[in-house]
């Protein structure tokens, strides 16, 4: 099982520079939010 608040990438020749792909934030049934890093408006589950 994954955690999409903890899922990031990095280009291949600069590994040590990550970026975050999922909002990390918790929502109030302790599950994450599935929408992009720094998106728009309210967390959403989808």
């Amino acid at each position: 099982m994954t955690d999409p608040g903890e899922t990031t990438v990095s280009e291949e020749d600069q590994q040590f520079l990550r970026h975050r792909v999922f909002c990390e934030l918790l929502m109030p049934a302790g599950r994450r939010c599935l929408l992009r890093d720094c998106h728009d408006g309210d967390c959403f589950r989808r």
